[in-house]
């Protein structure tokens, strides 16, 4: 990627940080996902951040889930179809500081 276009898209981050703040984007979307619609958190953060509402970690190869970073925060549970990776207590990429990581570290390693 050329160097211009990784400033350009690096001094955008805390934009889009910005953008996806839980309490913000209940007020400007509150069409665009139910938790906004009840005001309710799917996650227990003070500041939530929805940038990633799914999770970039979440393994999707194999039927069961799982997590590519071995978050200690998830775990299997029983779905009645079988095991499935429950992340709903993980908060990972919910955390502004930890999206600005991982954008980061994205944009260096493309």
């Amino acid at each position: 990627m050329h160097a211009q276009a990784k400033k350009f898209i690096e001094k955008r981050i805390n934009q889009l940080i910005k953008d996806y703040d839980f309490e913000k984007r209940k007020k400007t979307n509150p069409d665009e996902c139910v938790c906004y619609e009840q005001n309710k958190k799917c996650h227990n953060l003070e500041e939530l951040n929805c940038f990633f509402c799914y999770c970039p970690n979440y393994d999707t190869s194999v039927k069961e889930g799982g997590c590519k970073i071995n978050s200690p925060k998830g775990k299997y549970i029983d779905n009645h179809e079988g095991k499935i990776w429950d992340c709903s207590d993980c908060d990972i990429m919910h955390n502004k500081e930890n999206i600005r990581k991982y954008l980061s570290n994205r944009l260096y390693n493309i």
